[in-house]
């Protein structure tokens, strides 16, 4: 009988004091919590339990642990996404693109339960973890155009066998839906996951300014494939749009710190059919560049007469203008 009232008053103390420990969870915004100065990027809160007032759904990922990533659209310039990920099951499989999520009980993570550096949520359903769908159907935001210098590729670091970012700037645009304008494809293969699937993406004036994105997010990849089909080295894009995800192990014999931009479907990636002097848009200068290799028929993989052979058959003709009439006057942004 002692033991019976022991076990129960134990039981109770723990009840109470986890009822206490709650109630100084803070409740704060997505702003509050990424906002940063520290030199490495990582949230004051990293650590620690927090309630969260939330944001509109614009992804969900369901591969592995199950994510979302929430957008609150006061800090379109920077802090102003978050990305939350389920430690078990798949809790948002009712939540939709456009509802606005609360969170209660989650846990910050820099580093743990592979955050990798990025700032995250982490939702754990078997603890006390909780979220509110407060409204749906809210517009999903249009992407915020940042320059590639904003969240530039890291250098390769030989003495440490690893790629680093310089600083960590990029850092008020984790997690948001991001834009860059008139890239060219670079290099391929790049790096740390098994297979390397990211791949740079260059400023023409300037190839050596860059950054680096990847397609693994994407969900209009083809899954037997590391990267969208369209991509390829020198390929000319408009615009990528994508949500930047912070990928840090600093930890082990093998180590790297960089972003990515992670798009999220075929419509991320913008270019311009009949754009042949790459400004995205298709006018009498792209006509006067097309004029030059009229009736050419030697054309052939990869460079199909500089770009005019559209329908890729061996000669730029009648079947190629009236594509180059279809697109006239387009502008892709």
């Amino acid at each position: 009988m002692k033991n019976s009232k022991g076990i129960m008053i134990v039981v109770i103390a723990a009840a109470i004091l986890a009822q206490v420990c709650l109630a100084d969870v803070p409740t704060l915004s997505i702003y509050q919590i990424q906002y940063t100065t520290d030199p490495a990027g990582n949230s004051s809160y990293d650590g620690q339990m927090v309630n969260c007032t939330g944001g509109i759904v614009i992804y969900k990922y369901s591969k592995g642990r199950q994510r979302i990533i929430l957008y609150d659209g006061v800090h379109s310039d920077g802090w102003g996404g978050i990305t939350v990920k389920a430690l078990n099951g798949y809790p948002f499989n009712s939540v939709n693109l456009g509802d606005w999520v609360s969170l209660s009980n989650v846990w910050v993570y820099e580093t743990a339960y592979k955050s990798s550096g990025n700032t995250t949520l982490f939702y754990d359903s078997s603890f006390s973890s909780s979220f509110t769908v407060d409204s749906n159907n809210n517009p999903l935001p249009q992407p915020t155009v940042v320059s590639i210098t904003d969240i530039p590729a890291p250098v390769y670091d030989p003495a440490r066998s690893g790629w680093y970012v310089a600083n960590h700037n990029a850092e008020k645009y984790e997690s948001m839906y991001i834009k860059v304008k008139d890239v060219n494809v670079g290099s391929m293969n790049l790096g740390k996951s098994n297979p390397p699937d990211n791949y740079s993406l260059c400023s023409p004036a300037d190839p050596s300014i860059s950054c680096w994105a990847s397609d693994y997010m994407n969900k209009d990849k083809d899954p037997a494939l590391y990267y969208m089909s369209i991509i390829a080295p020198g390929l000319h894009l408009c615009s990528v749009s994508g949500i930047l995800e912070q990928y840090t192990n600093l930890g082990g014999s093998t180590r790297w710190d960089y972003y990515q931009l992670l798009t999220t479907s075929s419509g991320d990636l913008k270019t311009q059919t009949g754009d042949l002097n790459r400004d995205c848009k298709v006018d009498f200068a792209d006509f006067a560049y097309f004029a030059q290799q009229w009736l050419n028929d030697y054309c052939n993989d990869p460079d199909w007469c500089n770009g005019t052979d559209f329908s890729k058959d061996g000669i730029v003709d009648e079947a190629d203008l009236a594509i180059l009439v279809d697109n006239w006057l387009s502008i892709t942004d």
